[in-house]
């Protein structure tokens, strides 16, 4: 075997790397094979890096599995229009603005998702208008959206303030930017949800507006999408645009959805549209969120519309292919510039 590895290589100073490569598989268990031939046009020097990179894995060795995981962080409501337009002109025109104090905590999290109150579109800002509860955000505000929030909602009352047409406005302006939605105002079958997959988690996100079309028509098209979406993916979350304004606890209707949803298939149910934070159920071993609260919102006249609470989602899937979740409450406030932040 010498012999033949002189034949390759004559140089003494490559022969004191055989050696040592010889040694130290001899001391590690590596095996490892030189060709009777050299190799045709490669140098000697990489015919030697050729040789100590071939190894083979000691029978009966498994690998150690690191787990999967995916952290996720869902918001409540987002309106960039009125008064929140209003801030962003004071601080220099920054639409940057209403997302500053909580970038550090949203940069943690692999997915961010939240509720987008409203159109994109390019019709400029008047304060009437925007009194009257008919919203359209300035496209300028996409860039910052698209930087903190990778996936939003369109089931709400807002998205269709300026009809099919704001609607496919802000779809495109969304699509542009690189984020991804799901939902639709008026519950259309077909729209109502979508699977997005990261760090190889499947997740489906499924929206409802309860307000867009009568409950015995809504309700029924939300449940055949959970359990069709269910064998599309690992997980499953419905949010819902609910429920009664500044109410505490879910209402009736809303315990019923809720349950309804949980019935059909779904993991968990993250709702929003009260601007306030409501109570939390487990039902069947699973969270029922009735209402996250505002997230970016110019309502200031009560503590309990200035405050909110975002829900943490850790997944993990183990050796096993099992997947766990551990979910977190984080609690949140509001200021007088409609910036979300956590005292």
């Amino acid at each position: 075997m010498l012999e033949t590895i002189k034949s390759l290589i004559a140089p003494p100073k490559v022969l004191a790397m055989v050696g040592v490569i010889v040694l130290s598989a001899a001391l590690s268990g590596t095996a490892f094979f030189v060709s009777e031939q050299p190799i045709a046009g490669v140098a000697a020097e990489e015919q030697i890096e050729i040789v100590a990179n071939t190894e083979t894995t000691p029978a009966g060795f498994e690998p150690e599995t690191v787990p999967e995981t995916l952290s996720m962080i869902v918001v409540g409501d987002i309106m960039l229009d009125r008064n929140v337009f209003n801030a962003t002109k004071r601080n220099g025109g920054n639409f940057e603005h209403p997302f500053l104090l909580m970038a550090p905590e949203l940069a943690r999290y692999d997915l961010r998702v939240a509720n987008l109150e409203g159109p994109i579109t390019t019709t400029p800002f008047n304060m009437k208008r925007a009194q009257t509860m008919s919203f359209t955000f300035d496209p300028k505000f996409v860039e910052p959206l698209a930087k903190h929030f990778d996936i939003v909602s369109l089931a709400n009352n807002h998205t269709h303030n300026f009809a099919e047409k704001g609607l496919v406005s802000t779809k495109k302006y969304l699509s542009d930017a690189g984020v991804e939605f799901f939902g639709d105002p008026l519950n259309r079958a077909g729209y109502t949800g979508r699977v997005f997959e990261r760090n190889g988690f499947k997740i489906a996100l499924i929206g409802y507006h309860a307000f867009g079309t009568p409950e015995k028509v809504g309700i029924p098209v939300v449940e055949k999408a959970i359990r069709e979406l269910k064998k599309q993916s690992d997980y499953v979350i419905v949010m819902p645009h609910w429920g009664p304004e500044y109410q505490s606890r879910g209402s009736a209707s809303q315990v019923v959805a809720g349950h309804r949803f949980i019935d059909a298939g779904a993991n968990a149910v993250i709702g929003g549209h009260p601007h306030v934070v409501q109570n939390v159920e487990e039902y069947k071993g699973r969270k029922i969120f009735y209402s996250l609260g505002n997230f970016i919102f110019d309502q200031y006249f009560s503590k309990e519309t200035m405050e909110g609470m975002m829900v943490a989602i850790e997944f993990t899937r183990a050796a096993d292919e099992k997947i766990s979740t551990e979910f977190k409450t984080i609690p949140y406030k509001i200021n007088t510039e409609s910036q979300p932040f956590i005292p």
